[in-house]
Order: C-alpha cells, then structure tokens, then sequence
C-alpha cells in the first residue's frame, strides 16, 4: 500500500509577510521615482542646451533669459511623471490615472 506524503513548505521556503513585503516593494518604488526625477532634469537640460545651441546659430534680437519656475511642476499621483502644461483633463496622460479618485493635495508652503 502507497502512502501518500504530504509535504510541508520548508522554513526556508515560506512566502515573505506582508510587512516585509509592502516594505521592500516601498523601497523599490522610492528608488524608481527617484531614478525618474533624475531623468527629467537630464531630459529638460538637454532640451534647454539644444535650444540655446540653436538659438546661438541665429542672429538673437533680444536676450531671453530661461523661464525658471518657482514651484515644481505637478505630478500624477499614478505614475509621479510631471504633467504637461496646460489645462488638466479628468485622467492623466501618460498612465490614464483617473484624477477623481484621489483628493487633491495642500500645496506646500
């Protein structure tokens, strides 16, 4: 007569907890937004050079200093990429995030 044998999951082999989980899976998303603000300086840097490269091979007529915000641009709180300028629609443009679902934040300051 076969017996059947029931194994049981190893210590080793247990699934995280929940805790430990949402705590990695936090710092993960903290590294990535960051990465993603980098991004968007280096990406809005090369476009100010490359204007201004292109501005330098024409006769200018006035100097333009750059337009310099005071306040961060909004974010979308779906995906954290900058929104673009303008009005803003119901959902985001880059992820689809419906803006309704979440409250709108105090600004800061």
């Amino acid at each position: 007569m076969a017996r059947s044998r029931v194994r049981m999951p190893s210590p080793a082999r247990r699934p995280p907890a929940d805790a430990e989980l949402h705590a990695r899976l936090s710092a993960r998303i903290e590294v990535l937004e960051d990465r993603v603000r980098r991004l968007e300086v280096l990406v809005r840097g090369a476009a100010v050079s490359s204007s201004r490269a292109r501005a330098s091979g024409q006769v200018r007529r006035k100097s333009v200093a750059p337009r310099v915000n005071s306040r961060p641009r909004p974010r979308c709180p779906g995906c954290t990429l900058e929104l673009p300028p303008g009005r803003r629609g119901e959902e985001c443009v880059w992820c689809g995030f419906q803006f309704e679902a979440v409250r709108p934040r105090k600004r800061k300051g």
